[in-house]
């Protein structure tokens, strides 16, 4: 549990000067280090709360809780790191400073000290708390502020590890927190792996970037579109002694992309189920005669297509065979030009909703990472349904639903005409890039 100092008697609090205040308190300690604030959503009797935290060296940050009528709540976290315990009196420090009429008591509603001897009662205690999980001998999971731990106590009850098991522990939580955080966490699917398992946990990696790796039974291995599961535990061990591997917890790891090649033999060697055909490829349709969206709406979108969370969210057909990962592609159908004018990942599993089109249907809907948007009317070249029908002239491009799985064979095609028009059409644009065509380029 978190240790709570409250405060009371300040009728309006000064949140930046009390922040930049234990900045300079904490940097008086330690010169270099960079403390940060995250607001963090409040609850229902909550006005406002973050966390605060420095950089590197945080476990569990500071968490700041504003309530209605005028009480602050400082809660220092029962596996918070040294310099949390620092930070906390800092900021305790820091109020009594920019309000004099600030009072802060502790648990037991009597005048919090603020001494160093007290702050390094409260490191102790921590300590003891990392002792006790310790001793106990049991696998737990312990929520920091930027990954969660998981930590086993074993693996500190080994020789070299057993006289400062407690300090490798709080330094192993730490470089969890902060260790390559751009490295990109990778999302969890569930699938069918074997026929003992009922739904598997499953982190899928391609080696095309940097990844973390979180807690999962399985880890698929890419190689082009099949996929080898490997069991975590596996996993782990086919990449010892790999420089781009590094296992940061006894559930996680982190991946840095290496030689293709190199990939591929580990592929090879590794000991799992394989899938082939793994990734999937779905047609969704937009026919503007029937559509409740409308092209004024798409040329707004296009304005939206550069930012981070841009998505979109669309009737699917097939939703019983979609996974996260999936590929698709939007044919635009109706009035006007016809042809492909989107193109992405699946990032969420198909959940029902209301119908779009007013029937009163059950309509599935599935969310989607565009990686193109092509303007039907004003680009320079489109990817037409004619060069389509032409192409794979055994499915349907003008009719059908929308959300419909395409064969793995007529799937390899449409990626190979998808790339051939990508490249013409960057020829067509030559050196000026065609404003109405976003995305990768080939």
């Amino acid at each position: 549990m978190a240790y709570k100092y409250t405060i009371k008697g300040i009728r309006k609090f000064n949140e930046h000067k009390v922040v930049e205040q234990t900045k300079r308190f904490a940097k008086d300690l330690a010169d270099k280090l960079h403390f940060t604030e995250r607001q963090v959503t409040p609850t229902d009797d909550e006005v406002e709360s973050f966390t605060m935290t420095a950089e590197d060296v945080s476990t569990q940050g500071v968490i700041i809780k504003f309530y209605v009528g005028e009480t602050i709540i400082v809660e220092l976290p029962w596996l918070a790191s040294e310099w949390d315990v620092r930070l906390c009196y800092a900021f305790l420090h820091a109020v009594t400073k920019v309000h004099r009429t600030a009072r802060i008591t502790d648990e037991e509603e009597k005048s919090a000290k603020l001494t160093d001897c007290d702050a390094e009662e409260q490191w102790n205690l921590r300590c003891r708390n990392m002792e006790d999980i310790l001793s106990k001998g049991e696998r737990m999971v312990l929520a920091g502020v930027n990954r969660d731990f998981y930590l086993q106590p074993s693996t500190y009850h080994v020789e070299d590890r057993k006289k400062d098991g407690v300090s490798a522990a709080f330094r192993d939580f730490i470089a969890l927190q902060w260790t390559r955080l751009e490295a990109k966490d990778v999302t969890e699917e569930k699938r069918h792996v074997t026929d003992e398992e009922e739904l598997s946990s499953i982190k899928v990696v391609d080696n095309s970037d940097d990844v973390f790796i979180g807690a999962c039974q399985y880890v698929g291995m890419m190689k082009e579109n099949t996929c080898k599961m490997v069991r975590f535990e596996d996993f782990c061990q086919l990449m010892e002694g790999e420089g781009e591997f590094r296992k940061m917890d006894a559930a996680q790891a982190l991946l840095y992309k290496m030689d293709e090649e190199r990939w591929n033999e580990l592929f090879d060697n590794a000991e799992g189920i394989v899938r082939e055909n793994f990734r999937k490829t779905f047609i969704m349709r937009w026919n503007t005669d029937i559509s409740n969206y409308k092209l004024c709406e798409f040329e707004e979108a296009m304005d939206d297509f550069a930012d981070d969370f841009f998505y979109y969210e669309w009737s699917i057909w097939d939703y019983q065979k979609v996974h996260w990962g999936d590929k698709f592609y939007m044919i635009r159908t109706g009035k006007g030009k016809h042809g492909v004018v989107m193109r992405g990942t699946i990032i969420g599993m198909p959940y029902p909703d209301e119908d779009w089109s007013g029937k009163g249907r059950r309509v599935y809907y599935v969310r989607m990472r565009l990686s193109h948007m092509i303007h039907p009317e004003k680009a320079l070249l489109l990817l037409t349904t004619d060069d389509l029908g032409k192409a794979i002239p055994e499915f349907n491009w003008e009719e059908g639903h929308s959300g419909v799985i395409l064969g793995d064979a007529m799937a390899k095609q449409l990626d190979a005409l998808w790339h051939d028009y990508v490249e013409k059409e960057q020829q067509v644009a030559k050196d000026d890039k065609d404003p109405y065509f976003l995305g990768m380029q080939v």
